[in-house]
């Protein structure tokens, strides 16, 4: 348990590289991974996707990746040098990434992160003291090659630990008082949820840029937001929370939020690009984390929150999630985004609802980005290519060879920590 432990001390992310080949269903240790996030509500699991997605087959999310509270990463190309010449570039899924849905066809992956090929440390089991080679080689780019204690490989166990560390930095940036001015204030520190923690993630994801799934001899295979391939997308800091200066836009946040069987909720944020943002979207994403379900539900949802935005006061258009035209009663994350036609004074108003609880309350956590007064970025107008991910195989060690704009918002959040006074 973690009860009388210091929160300091306390470990807050799970990273788990692991599953059941051939077990796309609700099984009993997803029910427990579910619980214990319900009942722990700073503990979050990272749960890879699986390997089984291979020549397009679906249904290949492996428990237990098909709990509801975890965040599932599937695994896109990495960049530059981390790219072999038969894959086709950095704006395509992996060929292997596991594919949804699961097996009561809830949206799955949640999230992609780059996971082919990556290069990381390489432990020797029986060896001692294994370190980078002494003479700075690196092994070859590809599956399980290495050279002293540094190693390549590919796969979902690759990327999801991508995606524990952004969440980390997640938890940090409200840690250390960076929310909401965008820069560390004393006395302004936050204890984020789980539920918030996979709210930034998921609501700052993008699938802008992704052409399609990398099936090598077999070709392209096309997505689309929200499918079995993508999920809510590739995350990218730069789009989920403000650093000033840095990023591309401000966040508001409500966290711990309660609701009961039957509520209406409200929330309203205002576009304003006064000081210079310029960021052309507007985002919202509801997040909640409910006790386990029956194992091998059909329909494992237990507790169904609705989210839909209303633009202006004009209640008679409504957007609803996930790219749907009607509510969502089978995912426990909700995301509308609005790509075009957002400008300086817009108001959006978030309406949450619940309805058929199967408890009294329900908790959620709610997010929302766009240009909410904060400063330009330095880096607006800056595209994909544009940090150094082309598919070219030139470039050299650098950041954006690492792992692209994905994990490029992480590593300027990061920076920016450590100057930050």
């Amino acid at each position: 348990g973690r009860e009388g432990v210091d929160d300091a001390d306390k470990a807050r992310i799970h990273s788990a590289s692991w599953g059941v080949r051939g077990q796309n269903i609700y099984t009993a240790q997803a029910a427990t991974f579910d619980d214990y996030m319900f009942q722990n509500d700073d503990y979050l699991m990272v749960m890879a996707a699986g390997n089984g997605g291979r020549y397009g087959q679906m249904d290949s999310i492996f428990a237990p990746s098909t709990s509801k509270n975890s965040v599932t990463v599937g695994a896109i190309h990495s960049a530059e040098d981390d790219l072999t010449d038969d894959m086709a570039g950095p704006e395509y899924v992996a060929d292997f990434s596991g594919k949804g849905t699961t097996g009561d066809g809830r949206i799955s992956p949640d999230i992609i992160a780059p996971g082919k090929f990556l290069l990381s440390a390489g432990a020797q089991p029986d060896q001692e003291g294994e370190c980078d080679p002494i003479d700075g080689s690196i092994p070859e780019v590809g599956y399980n090659t290495q050279i002293d204690g540094l190693k390549y490989d590919a796969g979902t166990s690759m990327a999801t630990p991508v995606v524990s560390g952004t969440a980390a930095l997640v938890i940090q940036y409200f840690q250390d008082g960076f929310y909401p001015a965008g820069e560390r204030r004393p006395g302004a520190s936050i204890s984020p949820s789980n539920a918030l923690v996979k709210a930034v993630l998921m609501n700052g994801a993008q699938t802008d840029g992704i052409k399609g799934v990398d099936n090598l001899s077999f070709g392209i295979a096309e997505v689309r937001p929200y499918d079995a391939n993508l999920g809510f997308g590739r995350i990218n800091l730069l789009t989920s929370l403000y650093i000033k200066g840095k990023s591309f836009v401000q966040a508001e946040i409500w966290d711990r939020q309660t609701i009961k069987d039957g509520e209406k909720k409200t929330y309203s944020v205002t576009v304003d690009e006064s000081n210079g943002c310029s960021y052309e979207k507007f985002s919202t994403t509801l997040v909640w984390f409910e006790g386990s379900s029956p194992t091998h539900c059909s329909k494992c949802l237990l507790n169904d929150l609705d989210l839909h935005v209303t633009k202006n006061g004009n209640e008679d258009l409504k957007y609803y999630p996930n790219g749907r035209s009607f509510k969502d009663s089978v995912n426990t994350v909700e995301r509308v985004v609005f790509s075009t036609a957002v400008a300086d004074g817009d108001v959006y108003t978030i309406h949450i609802s619940a309805d058929n609880l199967s408890t009294a309350t329900q908790d959620f956590a709610l997010v929302a980005t766009g240009c909410f007064g904060g400063v330009a970025s330095e880096y607006a107008g800056m595209s994909y290519d544009d940090f150094g991910a082309s598919s070219d195989g030139e470039g050299g060690a650098n950041i954006a060879t690492t792992i692209a704009l994905s994990v490029v918002g992480a590593l300027l959040l990061l920076q920016y920590q450590w100057l930050a006074p």
